[in-house]
């Protein structure tokens, strides 16, 4: 999929058109709600803060539902460029709220912490998101048209399985154990982008091998 067929898509509106925006119009609601329930309140930066980041990763978990999958399977494009044009339309809204919401909650933070709690929810989001769309895109392989209803049991299971080992714990605040843990959000993040780009290989695609390129044409 080239550049101008991919603008053309989101020009017209079609890429719009074929996401599921209800998850996200329900997400964006509940965090309206959240903040008009606070009233500006931000004395609890840290929890306020991943709890919005929850409701914006529950709302992104759809974005990779397509009911003309089956269809565009035989498209000349390749499946990749498919997904990461539908996770780029879900990053165009979940990063700048998320831009905004820091805005609003980190100056309540003491000075010497709001960079580096910043940093670390954003990577604990960043995470998250790339966990669901993980998953999703297996399920995708897999014949799920839907994949987005298993991604919200996957992501409270994972917050119940974090929130339940304290010899590693992960839902911290400010504290000596708040670089252990996001050094380990790290690690998930690294490791569900490498399970990610390997869910968007086209199923029918082979690797090459550099040593044999005339075996790979005669499979081919």
């Amino acid at each position: 999929m080239t550049p101008p067929v991919a603008w053309e898509l989101v020009r017209s509106g079609h890429l719009v058109r074929s996401l599921r925006l209800a998850p996200f119009v329900i997400g964006v609601v509940a965090v309206a709600a959240f903040l008009a329930l606070r009233h500006g309140d931000t004395h609890d930066v840290v929890a306020d803060l991943r709890e919005l980041g929850l409701l914006l990763a529950l709302a992104s978990g759809y974005v990779l539902d397509d009911g003309a999958a089956v269809t565009l399977q035989a498209s000349p494009y390749s499946l990749a460029r498919r997904l990461w044009l539908r996770i780029g339309c879900a990053a165009a809204v979940v990063v700048p709220l998320w831009t905004a919401m820091l805005a609003h909650y980190l100056p309540s933070a003491p000075g010497g912490d709001r960079w580096a709690l910043g940093l670390g929810l954003t990577v604990e989001l960043a995470a998250a998101l790339t966990v669901l769309w993980a998953v999703a895109a297996w399920g995708r392989r897999h014949g799920f048209e839907h994949p987005g209803i298993i991604t919200t049991p996957t992501l409270l299971a994972s917050l119940l399985l974090a929130a339940s080992i304290p010899q590693a714990p992960m839902l911290v605040y400010s504290g000596p154990q708040w670089t252990q843990a996001h050094l380990r959000w790290s690690g998930i993040l690294l490791v569900a982008t490498c399970v990610l780009v390997a869910g968007m290989r086209d199923p029918a695609a082979r690797w090459r091998d550099p040593r044999h390129p005339s075996r790979d044409r005669q499979r081919g």
